[in-house]
């Protein structure tokens, strides 16, 4: 696989439900379920009580065969054992998205320095190229990525990182790539770290789903990492809103299907209320100054407040203004994602 784009394209993945039982009679270890395959089992959070396990492929094209392999051996044998414990395997679920926001946990053994963007940056590439070293070059060469990444600091001894896909096609790839260290010690910038054992899709969407989202007049942004934008030659902090949402409609028109795309817009919104300052994100190499806060635009034009919805909507999982790549521009929709 080396495209970032597959129209036939279904499914971005799987995750079977789990249910406990107390019969171990007939359980099988869920890790050789489906001998015919050998995905990776990868849990999820388990929310509510509930058990889910994604059976995880490293191309997005196996996952039909793959639901037609987990529905026949549902018919035969539903019993399973995972992490020697008895379940009843009781449905799947099909996870068809193409917008998905994804956090791993990470404890690192001493305290990360804040100058790691590049070496998280690195870690995402190295697990694509786990899975397909032509996906991985591919992507590095796109000026435009339909990625971000970043991390979050909970404590010196516990770490997220939060990684953002806008395309279906990568969730596999990356979830493979990434599946033989879970659970296991990683090195980021030379500290060791224990990856935890499980993702949590944190969110997850399509861009269908965005469009029918309805219409705010007043939307408020939240800026929750230094964020800037480029203006002319010029490094701007001040998230105006001709920036932001021109660079999140560019986004939009590239990962979005064509028949979603909006045309050029003469934006005439307004900030209405704002409460920002400036801080330095520390990188190898020096800082990079942006602005962190809230702010609140005001659309009195119904078909641009829809427009505006939608892409503020799409910046929670695109970013917003420069090397959102590297944990810049994390945004979300104030009360709302």
């Amino acid at each position: 696989m080396t495209s970032t784009k597959d129209t036939q394209t279904k499914f971005a993945g799987l995750s079977v439900v789990l249910r406990s039982t107390q019969t171990v009679s007939d359980a099988t270890p869920l890790t050789s379920w489906l001998p015919e395959l050998s995905p990776a089992w990868i849990p999820q959070r388990y929310i509510d009580g509930v058990t889910k396990i994604m059976p995880v492929l490293p191309q997005p094209a196996l996952y039909e065969d793959l639901m037609q392999s987990i529905l026949r051996q549902i018919g035969s044998n539903n019993l399973v054992e995972w992490r020697q414990k008895p379940y009843e395997l009781t449905g799947v679920e099909v996870n068809n998205n193409s917008l998905h926001s994804i956090q791993v946990s990470i404890n690192p053994v001493s305290p990360l320095p804040p100058t790691i963007a590049r070496s998280v940056h690195a870690l995402c590439f190295q697990w694509f190229a786990n899975t397909d070293p032509a996906l991985a070059q591919t992507l590095h060469e796109q000026d435009n990525l339909p990625m971000t990444s970043g991390i979050e600091y909970c404590s010196p001894k516990k770490v997220l990182l939060k990684i953002n896909l806008l395309q279906k096609e990568l969730l596999a790839p990356l979830l493979w790539g990434m599946s033989k260290d879970l659970g296991n010690e990683i090195n980021i910038a030379g500290i060791p770290c224990r990856l935890n054992a499980w993702v949590d899709i944190v969110q997850a969407t399509s861009y269908e789903k965005l469009m029918q989202v309805p219409a705010q007049n007043f939307i408020e942004l939240e800026f929750l990492t230094p964020t800037s934008f480029k203006q002319g030659k010029h490094i701007q902090p001040f998230p105006l809103l001709e920036l932001v949402l021109n660079g999140l409609l560019r986004r939009w028109n590239k990962f979005a299907p064509e028949n979603l795309h909006f045309s050029p817009v003469e934006w005439n919104g307004v900030v209405s209320a704002y409460e920002l300052k400036t801080y330095a994100m520390k990188m190898e190499g020096g800082g990079e100054i942006g602005a962190e806060g809230r702010v609140k635009y005001r659309f009195a034009d119904a078909e641009q407040a829809k427009i505006a919805t939608v892409l503020a909507n799409f910046a929670c999982f695109a970013g917003v203004g420069r090397k959102t790549t590297m944990g810049m521009g994390q945004t979300r929709i104030s009360n709302e994602c």
